[in-house]
């Protein structure tokens, strides 16, 4: 087998000896080629920011409860990997990507023609192609930017990363403030039924039979009304609460060196593709002429 293989292998080697000029000649076409084509590839500058997740708990439960830190439940603690998956999904939001669109005016910033045809489905693959979210090996959230702008990449990342905190506060301050809405009309309702009943027993004896039980009604609605007033500084904490969710690790910044493209890498597999080609080219020209002889 080894005799066979060296036999081949010397085989290859004459015949690309053999036919050294055309293939000489297409591997350096392709390599010229290459070396022109990647001078006129737009560089990319790539940026990202990295950061854990928080533990998700309400300000007011770490206000109210009571022992302040928890060791298994505390808002400084970090996340586990369901709160990675969430921040991830949340990245993916309309809210952040239109506010994106809008403040960097991403429409003109991509040359993307608004009168064309698809503008914003154009513009949608463009953000798909150069914003990236992703799960790091140590479950910390990664956000990569790539932009021809370094400094355009770095701000994108950044503001991304300072939208997050405002998006996940503004869907759980809706949430608080319906909560607080019910939460205060129940109190203003008890608040009246009290005064009421305070009135009502004003007109009474102590020896009168009604009395003791508006007496005894009014402190169980007194207690309840205690019971109700916490539950409403709990919710109005929880709907005027705006926390980070995350700890960076890693902010943004503009890259001094282009990511894309690698030029070394594309000359070096356009050449050899070139190099395969021209090979299987002479080949089949081989084979083609034996096949037309007979």
């Amino acid at each position: 087998m080894n005799e066979n293989y060296n036999f081949n292998s010397m085989d290859i080697i004459r015949f690309i000896f053999k036919h050294k000029w055309p293939v000489l000649s297409i591997t350096l076409i392709a390599a010229v080629a290459s070396v022109v084509v990647s001078l006129y590839i737009t560089p990319m500058y790539k940026s990202s920011v990295i950061f854990y997740p928080k533990t998700q708990v309400s300000v007011s439960h770490a206000l109210m409860s009571g022992q302040l830190i928890d060791a298994d439940d505390h808002i400084m603690n970090f996340g586990d990997e369901e709160a990675t998956e969430q921040l991830i999904q949340t990245l993916y939001s309309e809210k952040i990507r239109f506010k994106i669109i809008d403040k960097f005016n991403l429409m003109e910033h991509y040359k993307i023609d608004k009168e064309g045809d698809y503008p914003l489905y154009k513009l949608h693959e463009k953000i798909s192609d150069n914003i990236k979210f992703k799960r790091t090996e140590y479950q910390a959230v990664e956000i990569e930017v790539m932009d021809t702008d370094p400094k355009m990449a770095a701000d994108i990342a950044n503001e991304i990363a300072s939208l997050l905190d405002q998006t996940l506060n503004d869907m759980q301050r809706d949430v608080a403030v319906d909560i607080l809405k019910v939460v205060e009309n129940e109190y203003n309702i008890l608040v009246k039924e009290i005064g009421g009943l305070e009135e009502s027993i004003q007109g009474l004896k102590a020896s009168d039979p009604k009395y003791m039980s508006v007496s005894e009604q009014l402190i169980n609605e007194t207690k309840r009304l205690s019971g109700l007033k916490s539950k409403l500084a709990e919710a109005r904490v929880n709907a005027q609460q705006n926390i980070p969710r995350k700890f960076i690790v890693a902010n943004a910044y503009a890259a001094e060196k282009k990511s894309y493209p690698v030029r070394w890498v594309i000359c070096s597999v356009s050449t050899l593709s070139a190099f395969l080609f021209a090979v299987f080219m002479m080949l089949f020209i081989e084979r083609y002429k034996d096949l037309f002889k007979a």
